[in-house]
């Protein structure tokens, strides 16, 4: 890899920065059963990282149902945001980068809204979040990386994310910024075409000081 300045780590949510896996899965059973949906959790789960609309259109969900779906999911999670945890070393992470000049932000597939009172929720803090909102597309796309360097003012070389998805990998290649892939969140990747590997997000001092 190039010697380049590290500038800012932006973050995947669901699976890097937070575990909301059984909130998705009582969100998710609760779809089936209010709609008759045959795909089970595991098959959902195969799609995570992509924005949730293009989950169902994935499933072969009509397109029809896909709104309706989509705020029921939303208010089951939100309703057991409780049981949703922050990972280890969320905390001593970014107050190391902090201490050190370097920016945050949030690259996620998670709605605007569940993501803010996710943020607020563990009082975390960060200089940009972007979600699916934001952009015409999401990841595997290279928009929403693009729209969180403009918005910082930095070139995307100076850009590490960290994701736990072949979605976030895309994502990185496709904007051309350095990546990591957080092999303790949902899709462990047996072989990676691009980017470094963590298991700890502690891992990621280590990293920066050795650039």
């Amino acid at each position: 890899m190039e010697n380049r300045v590290i500038n800012c780590i932006l973050f995947d949510f669901d699976g890097v920065l937070i575990d909301s896996l059984p909130a998705m899965e009582i969100a998710w059973k609760s779809v089936q059963n209010k709609y008759g949906i045959l795909n089970t959790f595991l098959d959902y789960k195969k799609y995570i990282g992509l924005p949730f609309k293009e989950i169902l259109k994935q499933l072969n969900i009509d397109k029809k149902y896909h709104e309706e779906i989509n705020d029921h999911y939303s208010k089951i999670t939100r309703i057991n945001k409780k049981l949703i945890k922050l990972n280890p070393y969320v905390n001593s992470t970014l107050d190391w980068l902090k201490g050190n000049f370097i920016k945050t932000g949030i690259v996620t597939s998670k709605d605007k809204i569940r993501t803010l009172e996710l943020v607020q929720y563990f009082q975390l803090n960060f200089e940009i979040i972007v979600t699916p909102e934001l952009t015409k597309f999401g990841k595997p796309s290279s928009e929403p990386i693009l729209f969180a360097a403009k918005n910082l003012k930095l070139k995307t070389n100076e850009i590490v994310f960290v994701g736990d998805m072949e979605s976030d990998m895309c994502c990185a290649f496709n904007s051309n910024c350095h990546y990591l892939h957080y092999k303790n969140g949902y899709q462990y990747l047996f072989h990676q075409m691009y980017g470094g590997e963590i298991y700890s997000l502690i891992e990621l001092i280590e990293y920066i000081n050795n650039i």
